[in-house]
């Protein structure tokens, strides 16, 4: 079933603004609550964060990917494909990441842990907002190309 944002499928159309909402609660929690010492309320909108996308990740991503995974042997060299084959590695390492942060914050005391993890809170942010513009460039290439 084509969706209502071109020729992707509804489920990438669903898991665009399921990223969309994802993107909101990583800038809200970074950038309003971090930044004002509410640890506690930046950890839970951080889980927030990685549950929803791990969410979009099993419904959605790992089942296209599967669909897909001729295309992706057959026409390697193509820009597409190429970007695929970037995004599923830093995706993954993302979300391995970003689930270890909460697993680890959720079991410590929050302000120890937010202080000892912060410089890898820090590339992890990075990490997601390049997997992120590969995602949109991958859900671009099949919408509207």
């Amino acid at each position: 079933m084509t969706g209502f944002l071109g020729k992707a499928p509804l489920t990438s159309d669903i898991a665009l603004f399921l990223e969309i909402a994802i993107v909101i609660a990583l800038l809200l929690g970074r950038f309003k609550l971090a930044r004002k010492r509410r640890f506690a309320a930046h950890g839970y909108v951080m889980a927030f964060a990685v549950c929803l996308h791990a969410v979009s990740v099993l419904l959605v991503m790992i089942p296209s990917l599967a669909v897909s995974l001729d295309l992706l042997f057959t026409d390697f060299l193509s820009p597409a494909i190429l970007i695929t084959w970037i995004h599923v590695p830093s995706g993954a390492l993302t979300l391995i990441l970003g689930a270890y942060l909460i697993i680890e914050w959720r079991f410590r005391s929050v302000s120890a842990t937010c202080q000892r993890r912060a410089k890898l809170m820090r590339p992890l942010w990075l990490l997601w907002i390049f997997s992120l513009i590969l995602g949109l460039t991958i859900f671009a290439s099949i919408a509207f190309f």
